[in-house]
């Protein structure tokens, strides 16, 4: 037991990075190898398409729907995937709140996806606009005391961040470097869990720490170079195993049992990055399966451009189709309609209006079930 540790005082002795674990534990290099193998294979993945890393992060988009539905499910916010799917479309009526919460989380994964293609880091003003695009009535560092995390049945209190925003932006700095320093290939994975307590630790906002700390987890990855895009699906095995992650993230901060939160966090990012390979391999066969239907049968109408569309998006409206491939609303409605008959697409009416969706039923048979 940390004997300095209170849980109802504020925690402003919270070590900074790096902290005093043997990160050449055999355990954990093994785990470690493991996660790296399971990486490296959908980076393989990933990479197969010949578009730009910047067009890849769009041509994957949809993907981060399933991360942002259950980081959501970890805050108790619940939703499904093909509820959020189809309000990105339908952003003209009133969506639900949860709605609203889980596609502002796919747009911080976006949004810090684009920041480090261009940039090569994150610092902290980009954990600050990750967290404004999260929470934008409730954004910013937190500059008020007060702030403690608690047992919601008894009350009981199981943590108080450190207060002050000096304090929480001088720790904020600490883990800026450590994010963005070069890592060595064996430590890349078991540094990626220790950011994350340290962020959750430090839980610099008034709300939205534990989404924007998942979030950080795959843009590290990136950082590190060791995905091209944040498709890693982590916070789903996290909804799978909650109590877990929570009893591991107090065990470092009671015990300091650094190992058995590493290892968590690394076998999460190995089985998920399986998982993740495996969807994307579902989704690359469908993808080849409907460029060969086009190719031979309708070769005037084919072109890499319009499969790729259908391949970024759950759903979409003639207009978006219109525009993307750039053609007049009379080809179009030939393309859409022929696009149907083959059963590429399906189509439902909107609520309310007198207009379709239009879905790619190959590709949402595939991510609907993630």
């Amino acid at each position: 037991m940390n004997s300095d540790f209170n849980p109802e005082q504020p925690n402003n002795n919270l070590p900074i990075l790096p902290p005093e674990v043997d990160l050449r534990d055999p355990d954990i290099l093994i785990a470690s190898m493991g996660a790296s193998r399971a990486v490296s294979q959908l980076r393989t993945r990933l990479t197969l398409s010949k578009r730009t890393i910047a067009n890849a992060i769009d041509l994957f988009s949809p993907l981060f729907v399933p991360e942002a539905v259950a980081s959501s499910g970890v805050e108790n916010i619940v939703t499904t995937n093909d509820s959020v799917y189809i309000a990105k479309i339908e952003r003209i009526r009133d969506l639900e709140p949860v709605e609203k919460e889980t596609l502002r989380y796919t747009e911080a994964v976006e949004q810090g996806a684009h920041i480090v293609n261009n940039h090569g880091f994150l610092a902290t003003n980009d954990y600050i606009k990750l967290q404004k695009t999260l929470e934008p009535a409730q954004n910013g560092i937190r500059n008020y005391p007060g702030t403690n995390l608690k047992n919601p049945i008894t009350g009981k209190i199981y943590y108080t961040p450190p207060v002050g925003e000096k304090k929480i932006r001088d720790l904020l700095s600490n883990f800026e470097k450590y994010y963005n320093e070069k890592a060595p290939t064996h430590e890349v994975y078991a540094r990626m869990a220790i950011l994350h307590y340290q962020f959750e630790a430090i839980h610099p906002f008034g709300d939205g720490n534990g989404r924007t700390g998942r979030i950080l987890m795959p843009l590290y990855l990136m950082v590190q170079q060791e995905l091209p895009v944040p498709v890693l699906f982590i916070s789903q095995y996290i909804l799978n195993n909650r109590d877990s992650y929570y009893e591991l993230l107090r065990g470092v901060t009671n015990n300091n049992n650094w190992k058995d939160w590493i290892l968590f966090i690394i076998k999460a990012t190995e089985k998920q990055a399986e998982y993740t390979t495996g969807i994307l391999q579902k989704i690359q066969i469908n993808l080849g399966i409907t460029k060969k239907i086009l190719r031979e049968k309708y070769p005037k109408i084919y072109s890499s451009e319009l499969v790729d569309f259908l391949f970024s998006r759950a759903y979409f409206t003639e207009k978006d189709f219109e525009k993307e491939i750039g053609i007049s609303q009379a080809t179009a409605r030939k393309y859409l309609a022929i696009l149907e008959n083959e059963g590429v697409l399906g189509k439902k009416k909107q609520p309310k209006r007198n207009r379709y969706l239009y879905i790619n039923k190959k590709y949402t048979d595939i991510i609907l079930n993630i």
